[in-house]
């Protein structure tokens, strides 16, 4: 047997171990990385194996019923305050301390009791009135609030009382007030009764009749000044700023004095004529072609076109008229009247001087504009749309309009086919006919001053209405005829020269106002 003992070298004395010491470290890698894939692999399939928790069974968990003891039964008291606090109304707990006055829960009941009083009393002051309080006192008459609620009635009583006894006291200090501003029935009086008592009862009449007091203090005002004023201007003014004036129906009188419409008649005096207003429009005036008695001074007839209304005298002026200017010192003297008459007969022997005077003396005596007519207005006013020659048509028809010589005359011109009443002088006037804007003795009577002077014809005579200032104004035009014409002189468009300072017992006038 050998002896491996005694064989044995050290590994570094041995070949073999020489060897492995060379091929060492590979080996050691490879056996670490069989290792690693060894546990690599193991580690996947202990992975593979592990259960999913949604795979994992359910298990039941069987609880065993909790065994209840048995409870001891509620006593009727409990019972009841169970269904006391189930109906929650304070007629339930109160029914509870009437079954129960010493129960268990008599001091809860109480309490929840009180919490409905306290409720009821929180509405009451909210209202805060008599009725809010004696409903709470008929709700919790012996409530925890009973005696305020009674004390607060007697001081709502008491305050009333207060009020009434001031509202009375109030009212009749405003009533003697009231009687008092009445009396008085001024604007201060008023005012000083609303300065007290602006919301008085009487406080609204107060300031109307301030307002109707003020109204009639200024409609007074305002009359007085178109009074005063006189003109037509300030009557319309007057009724534009009161058309529910005291002075409407006066106002609008003096105003159809000053603007009366068109065949209205007038006096802007006692002593004044008559006057009638004429209404505007166009007349053909002058002699026209087939009038076969037209003068030369009375052609060319044209179209006058008079765009204003104006008045003139219904009559010629008469003694009686004249008289009241020399009276007040407008017109020198007194003319002569013939031994005819004055009164009311056409005043004669005047100049167209002492026409004029007689004008003047109008305008100024009424403050409206005055004036003699022109040849146009005269001839308007006398054709009054008639286109014949004569008034009526006709030299006999003449007779109901105009006083001219007649048969009874005797003169070698007169009208045979009228008679006369008085052949040798003037009628009072008005005797005659009217035509129709109103006006009389226009034809016949006297002949009558106009403003023109005199011209050779009528060819460029103004148009407007207006006088003819041309030719010789020493002398002027009369027309209309008088008693002492013929036929042929009471042509509406018949013109007669006279010197401006002429008077005779066939020439007087009338007047026009604008």
């Amino acid at each position: 047997m050998t002896n491996h003992n005694d064989n044995w070298q050290p590994p570094h004395e041995r070949n073999e171990f020489a060897v492995r010491e060379e091929s060492a470290p590979w080996l050691k890698y490879a056996v670490g990385i069989i290792a690693l894939l060894l546990v690599a692999g193991g580690g996947i399939w202990l992975a593979s194996k592990v259960v999913i928790a949604e795979d994992v069974p359910v298990i039941e968990r069987v609880e065993k019923p909790i065994e209840e003891k048995p409870q001891a039964p509620k006593s009727a008291d409990d019972e009841a305050w169970v269904q006391a606090l189930e109906t929650d109304t304070l007629e339930g707990y109160r029914a509870y301390l009437t079954a129960f006055p010493n129960g268990r829960h008599k001091e809860d009941a109480i309490r929840l009791i009180n919490e409905f009083d306290g409720k009821a009393w929180a509405v009451a002051e909210e209202r805060d009135t008599i009725e809010g309080y004696e409903d709470y006192l008929e709700a919790w008459p012996d409530g925890l609030h009973a005696n305020e609620a009674r004390e607060r009635i007697a001081q709502i009583k008491a305050e009333e009382e207060a009020r009434r006894k001031n509202a009375e006291e109030a009212a009749r200090q405003e009533a003697a007030a009231w009687k008092a501003a009445a009396e008085a029935n001024t604007v201060p009086s008023y005012e000083g009764y609303l300065s007290k008592f602006p919301a008085g009862k009487n406080a609204a009449e107060a300031q109307s009749r301030i307002d109707r007091l003020k109204a009639t203090a200024a409609d007074e005002a305002a009359w007085a000044v178109a009074k005063a004023s006189n003109a037509a201007d300030a009557y319309q003014q007057y009724l534009t700023s009161f058309p529910q004036g005291a002075h409407v129906p006066e106002a609008i009188a003096a105003l159809e004095n000053l603007r009366p419409a068109a065949g209205k008649t007038f006096k802007d005096c006692d002593a004044c004529p008559t006057m009638v207003s004429l209404p505007a429009g166009t007349a053909e005036l002058g002699a026209g072609a087939g009038d076969t008695d037209g003068k030369p001074n009375e052609k060319p007839s044209r179209p006058v076109t008079f765009t204003n209304m104006f008045a003139i005298g219904v009559t010629e002026v008469t003694f009686n008229q004249y008289q009241a200017c020399v009276s007040a010192g407008g017109c020198k003297s007194m003319p002569s009247d013939n031994g005819w008459g004055g009164g009311n007969r056409p005043v004669i022997n005047v100049s167209w001087s002492d026409a004029v005077a007689y004008a003047q003396w109008l305008s100024n005596t009424t403050g409206k504009s005055y004036s003699l007519p022109s040849g146009a207005q005269w001839e308007y006013a006398a054709r009054a749309g008639d286109t014949n020659i004569y008034p009526g048509g006709s030299p006999a028809a003449l007779c109901a309009f105009a006083n001219g010589a007649s048969k009874e005359s005797g003169l070698p011109w007169a009208n045979e086919a009228c008679t006369d009443m008085a052949a040798d002088r003037t009628l009072p006037v008005g005797s005659l006919s009217k035509n129709k804007f109103g006006t009389q003795d226009m034809i016949g009577n006297v002949s009558e001053w106009v403003l023109d002077c005199n011209t050779l014809n009528l060819k460029d005579a103004p148009v407007d209405g207006s006088a003819d200032a041309r030719g010789s104004c020493s002398q002027r035009i009369v027309r209309g005829g008088s008693w002492f014409s013929g036929a042929e002189g009471l042509r509406y468009a018949a013109r007669a020269v006279q010197r401006r300072g002429d008077t005779n017992d066939f020439t007087g006038f009338r007047v026009v106002r604008n």
